[in-house]
């Protein structure tokens, strides 16, 4: 991609009014824009990063047997009268509705009532069970508190997986299973995460977990244990005999050397249970031939959310450092207006190779340049100055700031083994 086709304006200067050093960044690298609190526009490079985390977090499900399916995002109040869950919603504030000459619809804050209305219609009999189903969309909730830029935003981007189950054992199973994947699916995402005990809230059902990210950014606050691997929401220490909840429910029996941290909730598991089986009508025939209600999971990744603590956790002064897992580009090109032939002939191999390559043609100076190539937290620039070694590319990582210099091969092994 040619820099001067992106339509991309980045500034000198770093806003110090924004809650979330993401936020900063992203405006400054011009890779957002503010329409209305918690409403935001991406551009190109933010989405491409937004693409590749949907992309890891969909491989990994699949490798789990989960199935991708969509959900509609615009919902009927039907469904939400016959869970319960409408007025309470609606009265929060909460919910974005539509009343229609039809009707009234909602934008979808999240999915149960979707997805076991679609359940019903397909999963008849326990020879079908278990099964997971997962969607990833956008939903909407009227955050009254929206800040941080992709932190906390009123649209947003998630994925919100569903398991069907014939028994309670069946779903602990599988709760194991998604916990596992989210460990995976952090973890390609360069993301350290604690699970915390937590509570279900609007959600209803009798255990659920959040996978934390540790960040001054955060809202959230947690207990956690020494080993940063075991943590609980300070929510639960409010409930009716909270010791004795978090004894049974998680073995936990002693804070004494639990410390406080502040947080970013980047997903949320469930055990709902069969409370929306039972009150939507949500059965399956089973092996005595009679209608029994599903037992039913919820697992959600709030992937924007995860984009920006991404952010949040990987850059420094000069800007950006993307994972290579999720960065827009492996590569930019940097050159001296003297060195465009050479550097239009880099660019048109390395697009021949597949290889995801930016190359600055603004008639801009090359210390600039540069200075937006780091910016932008392109993983790889090379840079071909004035005074550069024939047959060889001046390449800089934007992880170290090690420079070595390469020859054609080598650089496109370094790039193909990315």
């Amino acid at each position: 991609m040619k820099m001067s086709k992106l339509g991309l304006s980045t500034s000198k200067n770093r806003s110090r009014s924004e809650e979330s050093i993401s936020f900063r960044l992203m405006l400054q690298a011009g890779l957002i824009h503010r329409y209305g609190a918690g409403i935001y526009g991406l551009h190109n490079l933010l989405v491409r990063s937004l693409e590749k985390t949907k992309h890891v977090i969909r491989t990994v499900l699949e490798s789990y047997d989960c199935v991708e399916i969509l959900l509609p995002s615009l919902q009927p109040q039907n469904m939400w009268k016959e869970s319960g869950r409408w007025d309470k919603y609606a009265n929060s504030g909460q919910m974005f509705i539509c009343d229609m000459n039809n009707g009234t619809f909602c934008l979808a804050p999240t999915a149960e009532e979707a997805v076991l209305t679609f359940a019903k219609d397909s999963l008849k009999s326990y020879k079908s069970l278990p099964v997971t189903f997962f969607q990833i969309g956008p939903k909407f909730r009227n955050e009254l508190r929206a800040r941080g830029g992709l932190l906390r935003g009123k649209e947003f981007w998630m994925m919100d997986g569903y398991s069907f189950h014939s028994s309670a054992k069946s779903l602990e199973e599988e709760y194991s299973n998604i916990k596992s994947a989210y460990f995976r699916i952090f973890s390609e995402l360069s993301l350290d995460v604690i699970p915390v005990a937590a509570v279900n809230g609007d959600m209803g059902g009798n255990l659920s977990e959040e996978f934390m990210f540790i960040s001054d950014a955060g809202e959230d606050t947690m207990l956690v244990d020494e080993s940063k691997t075991v943590g609980l929401n300070t929510e639960l220490l409010e409930i009716d005999n909270a010791d004795e909840y978090l004894k049974s429910h998680y073995g936990i029996d002693d804070l004494s050397k639990f410390t406080k941290e502040h947080c970013i909730e980047l997903g949320h598991i469930f055990q709902l249970g069969q409370q929306y089986s039972i009150s939507m009508g949500g059965t399956f025939r089973d092996k005595d031939d009679t209608q029994s209600p599903f037992f039913m999971g919820c697992y959600g990744i709030g992937i924007t959310r995860t984009l920006a603590a991404v952010c949040e956790q990987n850059h420094d002064e000069y800007g950006l450092i993307w994972p290579k897992a999720i960065s827009p580009y492996q590569l930019s090109i940097i050159y001296h207006h003297n060195k465009e032939n050479e550097a239009f002939k880099l660019y048109s191999l390395l697009q021949s190779l597949n290889i995801e390559v930016l190359i600055d043609d603004r008639d801009l100076g090359l210390g600039t340049k540069i200075k937006d190539s780091k910016l932008l937290g392109i993983p790889y620039m090379v840079i071909l100055g004035n005074k550069s070694q024939p047959n060889l590319y001046e390449v800089e990582s934007r992880m170290d700031g090690t420079k070595s210099y390469l020859s054609t091969e080598a650089l496109i092994n370094l790039l193909k083994n990315f």
